[in-house]
């Protein structure tokens, strides 16, 4: 039972923190050096078997990109997730993992770790923001499905790491050009059976520094595989937020998001009706 509600918890929660808006110009200098923290706290409410089951967890993330050379329109990184730690009380149940242990990364959480955390990855990120894989980057996504909670958990943290150039997608973002307070815009994306509107607001400028009021719809429907088990995730879900721009570099200096979503898990033969509440906080800050 412990193993299942951690699966839910995951399934609903994480995948409500991906995407980013792509639009204008990043500009940055071989030799820049940034850290990357983001923290993702998660409530959430299931119905199982007649009985309400309340669930929290804390996901906290490190990530340090390099800019190695500017490439054409392109920028070469290197990117490495140097921690993660997680905490997840279930059913009164804890579970807890901390990547600077090496007791948790010798055990069965750490193993689905070892060759991404602390492993330098070459990025390459063109100057409107989006991520680009080589022939032979070696994402998450070969295989076709997750074969246990942690693994699966990264694949939706952000989406697959590779994908979103190892805490890349989460440090820039760039901004229409001459936008001034009051303006909007707004984009949409879609991957991996997950649809996401965004609104976007300028609120403020203060220099170089622009505030963006954040706002919009997402939408999943999720088919996986997990140890035997078929799981199928329907969510649907509003947000709001905020974030900080420098619009010299296109650097996010901090973002926070806030969503709303309820839909339900079908595993095992049940229809679980779900509801979670996610808070996203992310901060970079240069090196």
């Amino acid at each position: 039972m412990k193993r299942l509600t951690l699966i839910i918890v995951v399934t609903v929660a994480l995948y409500l923190n991906s995407f980013s808006q792509s639009n204008g110009t990043i500009n940055l200098s071989p030799g820049q050096k940034y850290v990357v923290e983001n923290k993702i706290t998660t409530s959430s409410t299931s119905e199982m078997m007649g009985q309400t089951m309340e669930s929290k967890a804390d996901v906290n993330s490190t990530y340090k990109i390099e800019v190695k050379e500017l490439k054409a329109d392109n920028i070469n990184f290197v990117n490495t997730i140097t921690g993660m730690k997680m905490s997840v009380n279930a059913m009164g149940q804890d579970i807890n993992f901390d990547s600077d242990k090496k007791e948790d990364m010798d055990g069965e959480m750490g193993k689905n770790f070892k060759d991404i955390i602390n492993q330098p990855k070459d990025v390459v990120m063109d100057k409107s923001g989006n991520i680009i894989l080589a022939d032979n980057a070696d994402t998450t996504s070969k295989t076709d499905g997750a074969s246990s909670p942690t693994e699966m958990m990264m694949n939706q943290l952000g989406g697959d790491p590779a994908r979103q150039g190892f805490g890349a997608k989460m440090a820039f973002e760039v901004i229409p050009k001459g936008s001034k307070v009051g303006n909007s815009w707004a984009d949409s994306s879609s991957s991996n059976g997950t649809k996401k509107v965004t609104h976007y607001t300028v609120k403020a400028v203060n220099g170089n520094e622009y505030t963006i009021a954040l706002s919009g719809t997402i939408e999943s429907e999720i088919k996986t595989e997990m140890q035997g088990m078929q799981i199928e995730t329907k969510t649907k879900g509003n947000f709001t937020g905020e974030e900080i721009v420098d619009t010299t570099t296109g650097v996010i200096k901090q973002n926070t998001t806030n969503t709303d979503a309820s839909g339900t898990v079908n595993v095992m033969s049940q229809e679980i009706p779900t509801s979670t509440k996610v808070t996203s906080v992310t901060t970079v800050k240069s090196l």
